[in-house]
């Protein structure tokens, strides 16, 4: 059994990472990942798991190789020559 829990919550996950939750949003929507709830628990919070929340981390340190190919590129525009 390892220390290391199984899921983290989107709060904890955007803390850890340093970014705000609306970032993390955007993290989980281009790479498809489904937040869990748990209603046994009886709160409202969502959680990713541990996997989810390392392949959001490998994305945010590297950030234009997100698995998604729609991810958005640089615009680099010519010099306008006079």
């Amino acid at each position: 059994m390892t220390d290391e829990k199984e899921y983290v919550t989107l709060a904890d996950a955007a803390a850890q990472l340093g970014i705000k939750r609306a970032s993390l949003y955007y993290y989980l929507k281009r790479m498809k990942i489904e937040p869990q709830r748990f209603p046994q628990q009886l709160n409202r919070h969502s959680f990713i798991t541990q996997a989810d929340f390392q392949r959001i981390k490998a994305a945010k340190e590297s950030p234009w190789t997100l698995e998604d190919d729609t991810a958005p590129r640089p615009v680099v525009r010519k010099e306008q020559q006079s």
